[in-house]
């Protein structure tokens, strides 16, 4: 849970997030959030679906493999590059 945590603080936008929260530990529908933003259900979805699969890409790492990369891909956007390795 701790690595979920991390990869939620350092590789989620805040409203991914947000979205992650509200949908699966305050167990809001997509629609209660997407009435809550005045958005469209698409595009609660499309950030809910997002959120997940840059946490499914680091958690299937083992975890120092996770803690490598998130620490990398960190260091790399502050020098301006948004992918790992670059």
């Amino acid at each position: 849970m701790d690595l979920v945590r991390k990869i939620m603080d350092r590789e989620l936008t805040p409203l991914q997030r947000d979205t992650v929260i509200k949908y699966y530990i305050e167990d809001m529908t997509l629609a209660q959030i997407a009435q809550e933003r005045y958005v469209n259900v698409t595009t609660v979805w499309r950030s809910l679906l997002g959120a997940m699969r840059r946490i499914r890409r680091f958690a299937l790492l083992d975890e120092e493999e996770c803690e490598e990369t998130v620490n990398s891909v960190r260091k790399n956007r502050v020098k301006g590059c948004n992918r790992p390795g670059k």
